[in-house]
């Protein structure tokens, strides 16, 4: 199966593509502008492996949370290649996309403005999706509940930006250890992809949404 891939949650903008013989990926920090991104790094990731729209089977993008304009880019982007080319969907957490880099307690944290953080805990193993413990929320980082007797990674724009406070967070039976400068990456969304295929669970692209979490947001989006 080979699989078009890409997120756009953060000021990260990427694409992936996946094949039976590699994963490959174009990566940039752009901070804005991922609709004038996006189009040329998927044609180029795509000519330089030989590749066309008409040979991908799957696409699939990171559907949240995270910035609200970026999510809304790439979930259209996607929906519209979905269904100019017949070919199936799959959405996937872009936190969970976070936490797929590293192994053990993984907290997926994306800062989302207003001194909050978007954020999910994963128990994250070998050759495994992400296993999400709890719910994706967003809140302030003091308002998060964490586990006791157990070593905690932090990854993701929210630890860059609210390191003091998760540092704050560590007590005599919890380690908290912070990765910097991570992002979600399109390559993990296309891993992840493939598992979702496989189990059956797709997205139908005439409702693909983001994922935005804030309850207010989603209402007044899907208002529109």
């Amino acid at each position: 199966m080979n699989i078009l891939a890409l997120d756009s949650s953060t000021e990260a903008c990427s694409v992936g593509l996946l094949t039976e013989q590699k994963v490959v990926e174009k990566f940039a920090v752009i901070g804005r502008g991922h609709a004038e991104h996006l189009l040329p790094m998927m044609q180029s990731l795509l000519d330089e492996n030989g590749a066309s729209l008409d040979d991908i089977d799957l696409f699939a993008y990171g559907a949240g949370p995270g910035s609200f304009t970026g999510l809304r880019i790439g979930a259209a982007m996607m929906q519209g290649l979905s269904l100019a080319t017949d070919c199936n969907l799959v959405a996937v957490s872009s936190l969970a996309a976070l936490a797929s880099h590293q192994r053990g307690l993984v907290l997926s944290a994306v800062d989302a403005r207003m001194e909050q953080v978007y954020y999910g805990l994963y128990n994250v193993g070998d050759n495994v999706p992400p296993e999400l413990l709890g719910h994706v929320g967003v809140s302030s980082p003091q308002q998060i509940s964490l586990p006791e007797g157990t070593a905690i990674i932090v990854a993701g724009t929210g630890w860059d930006r609210y390191k003091d406070e998760f540092c704050h967070m560590q007590t005599e039976g919890r380690k908290i250890i912070g990765i910097d400068a991570q992002y979600p990456h399109a390559a993990d969304i296309a891993r992840l992809a493939l598992f979702e295929s496989e189990q059956g669970r797709e997205t139908d692209p005439a409702v693909a949404l983001p994922h935005y979490v804030r309850d207010n947001v989603a209402r007044k989006m899907a208002q529109q």
